[in-house]
């Protein structure tokens, strides 16, 4: 409630959201499973989904100019300065969102791993990046990061060619990778002229994302791409996958780039303004 010129409102949100079920691609056409004969390994957490939220915005009237707590019996010039400003913020922070490592092939046509003969494997079950498939987990994701790597490439291969490629113990399992939290803030500052009983003048300023924070928080995939790949043929005309012919994503599991999201800028920005109302 407003008292003394001061209302504000948080919440925080604590969730827990898995299916097998994508719901992360075209709305019309929900998502494919990439391994249809065992829908349940797809059974993870879902996209797009930060298990803690926090949102909060207010209202401050600074207690300071005729009329406050404060100052109130300063000159009217000194007031029409300093006096009767309100201050206004939004803020949220949140934990990452799940993410799917994902290897593209470039020639996987009339060719492809395990002999499926199908074009439709799609790592991700989104329709966007094409022919996908999900890499082997070798290793801690999570080791030897410095800078900005947030997952470790060394920690994933290629996909076996083998008829074991869906369902092998090492295929990476949906969204169970979790990216970088993040927040933000933005601070409104604004002040009311009353000129007649009718007119008044407001003026003011919009700080979006007012500390100039990166929000890290992915909202594309391309963070879990690890690269693309030709396979081949051995001399048993089975697939392989070379090592000269894997050509890894130097971007894989870097935090690198700023995404607007909540209603906050991806960098600071200011914006000033005069409304004269009558």
């Amino acid at each position: 409630r407003l008292a003394r010129g001061f209302t504000f409102n948080a919440s925080y949100t604590l969730l827990d959201q898995k299916s097998s079920g994508l719901d992360t691609g075209n709305s019309t056409l929900g998502g494919t499973l990439y391994n249809q004969f065992i829908p349940n390994n797809d059974f993870s957490r879902d996209g797009f989904v930060s298990r803690h939220r926090f949102v909060s915005y207010g209202s401050f009237d600074v207690p300071f100019g005729r009329g406050r707590d404060f100052g109130n019996k300063i000159s009217s010039w000194a007031d029409a300065v300093a006096g009767g400003w309100q201050l206004t913020w939004n803020m949220f922070a949140k934990s990452g969102t799940g993410f799917t490592p994902y290897w593209t092939c470039n020639n996987c046509d009339p060719v492809f791993p395990g002999n499926v003969g199908s074009e439709f494997i799609d790592a991700l079950g989104n329709f966007d990046v094409g022919t996908s498939f999900r890499p082997r987990v070798i290793g801690n994701p999570y080791s030897g990061l410095s800078g900005d790597l947030v997952f470790n490439p060394a920690a994933f291969t290629v996909p076996t060619t083998g008829a074991d490629f869906l369902d092998n113990p090492e295929v990476a399992k949906r969204n169970f990778l979790v990216g970088p939290g993040t927040w933000g803030v933005n601070l409104g500052l604004r002040k009311n002229f009353r000129i007649t009983e009718n007119t008044k003048l407001e003026i003011g300023a919009d700080f979006n994302n007012v500390f100039n924070h990166p929000l890290q928080s992915p909202l594309t995939s391309d963070i879990s791409n690890l690269g693309d790949f030709d396979i081949s043929l051995d001399a048993q005309r089975r697939p392989v996958i070379l090592p000269e012919n894997v050509f890894p994503n130097p971007d894989f599991g870097r935090a690198n780039l700023s995404f607007s999201q909540e209603g906050i800028d991806n960098r600071r920005s200011v914006r000033l303004k005069a409304r004269f109302t009558f």
